[in-house]
């Protein structure tokens, strides 16, 4: 089951990167915490730079139809996880069941292609983090709008300007076939043991996961759940590789997070700090997954827990949460699952093809 994506080392195989991708990741990083900042409420804003940070990493195919299609979803489903986390944020073990049948969700959701995969990230990555990160007064339905905004930010930047003559071709019969039969296809794809097999691997790990954070309090306990989520999307890659990038870059980006932040001031410097990576996101994810999540730490630290910065005692607690995160992929999501590697050809046998449209690497 870890092979269907390329290695996470390689570079991707897709054409050179326009301007837009680096210039709609800075605004839609940036804009909304200034925003926030504006209205004298940057938790807000921050909110809304973090439904903009999961829709630039959504907005990685290179057809402008499929790349629209999948922001939508992963907007959607986002706000909706989002939602489903604040709900139960602070309940223990009901926090607990509802994250694992998520996780259950999201990993059956993997199985079906590109778009579904992210789309089901974003569910149980906002629905964790919503659940996890310290409370707030907001209401439990801003966070979820605020989330999707950010999205709708990105949405609105990839909307063309104007019709290009080379767009893409016209749906074919064969797509108006595949459109046929909606209960068949429903049934083949509960029926095939590859999405259960996705499913329940991931459910097993989120579930240990959070069953550690309630019986381990940590400060910032949503961070083991959420390392667990990125590295284990075998879709994505090999969990074994991206478990190990995932530290290195982790650690980098931990790094690189306190030196900027003890650096910069609460307030509008966190606004260009925000700019500049953004503008960095889009050039290092073409690069690997470990520089993406090198790019990424710091952005989900700001944005995530904005006023909680501690310098070097968080990146003491931030590394160790993310290595256990990655032993818990590693070991209960891949080492201890038997017959990993053949679930790839029993999906394609079943039916549930993976479409990988070309683009950089996320999560």
């Amino acid at each position: 089951m870890d092979r269907p994506g390329p290695h996470p080392t390689a570079r991707a195989a897709c054409p050179s990167l326009p301007g837009s991708a680096t210039v709609r990741a800075a605004v839609a990083l940036s804009a909304p915490l200034a925003v926030g900042l504006a209205l004298h409420h940057p938790e807000y804003g921050a909110l809304a730079s973090l439904g903009g940070l999961f829709g630039a990493l959504a907005a990685t195919a290179p057809a402008r139809r499929t790349r629209l299609r999948t922001i939508t979803a992963c907007l959607l489903l986002g706000a909706a996880g989002a939602a489903l986390g604040g709900l139960v944020d602070g309940r223990g073990w009901t926090a607990f069941g509802v994250l694992t049948a998520l996780a259950l969700l999201s990993g059956m959701l993997s199985s079906l292609g590109r778009t579904a995969s992210l789309a089901g990230l974003m569910l149980l990555l906002n629905a964790v983090l919503a659940a996890g990160v310290p409370p707030s007064t907001a209401p439990w339905w801003l966070p979820p709008l605020l989330i999707a905004a950010g999205g709708l930010l990105v949405l609105v930047l990839c909307a063309p300007v104007r019709r290009s003559r080379t767009g893409e071709p016209a749906p074919t019969g064969r797509t108006h076939a595949a459109a046929e039969g909606p209960v068949r296809r429903f049934r083949a794809f509960v029926s095939s043991p590859a999405p259960w097999c996705y499913g329940i691997r991931l459910a097993l790990c989120v579930g240990l996961a959070e069953a550690l954070v309630l019986l381990m309090p940590y400060e910032r306990a949503y961070w083991v759940p959420v390392t667990v989520v990125f590295v284990l999307k075998p879709d994505l890659g090999s969990v074994f590789s991206r478990a190990l990038l995932r530290a290195a870059g982790t650690s980098a980006g931990l790094l690189a997070a306190v030196a900027v932040f003890a650096a910069v001031p609460r307030g509008w410097w966190e606004v260009p700090v925000l700019l500049l990576l953004g503008a960095l996101l889009p050039v290092l994810s073409r690069r690997g997954y470990g520089f993406q999540t090198a790019a990424i730490t710091p952005v989900i630290l700001l944005l995530s827990d904005l006023g909680n910065l501690e310098g070097a005692e968080l990146v003491g607690q931030l590394m160790w949460d993310s290595l256990i995160g990655c032993a818990i992929a590693l070991v209960v999501g891949h080492a201890l699952w038997p017959g990993a590697r053949r679930t790839a050809r029993d999906t394609t046998a079943a039916g549930v093809a993976f479409v990988r449209p070309a683009g950089g690497p996320i999560g």
